[in-house]
């Protein structure tokens, strides 16, 4: 005697749902219920027919892994006087360090760049001692096992620079928690409108990019003279 299998939409968009968690915010999505009936005795058959269903929704089993990024900050500090923008320009250039990112980090700064140019801007320039900054926060986040902008251990992203000895008048930071690739961690910001305005803002003029495969932490920081 061959029983009915009934599957729902509903069901399996639920299933499905832990697979394709890849936004920061998930928008509210309206379903309407829709049954499918479907008798067999050969589990053959039936494997088949949900690779069907598989296939129609667009459920991707191979993508399970939860991403997250965080909702951008930025900070704006208003110059006072002429001679107080050129000593921080200048105290900005003789702190970078020899720090050397990463081939990850590098290609974060690339496809930056990337979008930056679709956009009519010009490229940020890699800042070391903001990318040592930046690697450290990633650090730390996997470290103490958090994913937030403030860090019990450096306080605020803007406290955290000014204990690396990075001047601005101008500076956001981007983090992100989960993507495997460049090119995944760039793809969520730029679908994030807070993160995007953060990689398209004209008044930066420097980046610094942190990765941690332990979590794989994302960081960018973002500055402008």
């Amino acid at each position: 005697m061959m029983k009915p299998l009934i599957i729902t939409a509903t069901a399996l968009a639920l299933l499905a749902g832990p697979m394709l968690h890849h936004k920061a915010d998930a928008a509210e999505v309206k379903t309407n219920e829709v049954k499918y009936e479907f008798k067999t005795t050969n589990i053959q058959d039936l494997q088949a027919w949900l690779n069907t269903i598989k296939k129609q929704y667009n459920v991707n089993s191979t993508q399970n892994h939860a991403q997250s990024v965080k909702q951008p900050t930025q900070n704006v500090q208003k110059v006072k006087n002429t001679n107080t923008n050129k000593k921080s320009n200048k105290t900005t250039s003789t702190n970078q360090t020899n720090y050397q990112l990463s081939a990850y980090e590098k290609k974060v700064v690339d496809l930056t760049n990337q979008e930056r140019k679709k956009n009519g801007l010009p490229a940020l320039k890699i800042n070391t001692t903001l990318s040592k900054m930046a690697h450290t926060k990633a650090n730390d986040m996997a470290v103490n096992h958090y994913f937030d902008h403030t860090s019990p251990t450096y306080g605020s992203p803007f406290d955290m620079m000014k204990k690396f000895g990075i001047t601005y008048r101008a500076a956001g930071e981007n983090i992100a928690m989960g993507q495997k690739t460049p090119q995944e961690v760039v793809n969520g910001w730029m679908n994030s409108p807070g993160h995007r305005a953060n990689i398209l803002n004209k008044n930066y003029t420097a980046i610094g990019v942190g990765f941690v495969a332990n979590g794989n932490y994302w960081t960018q920081e973002f500055i402008g003279n």
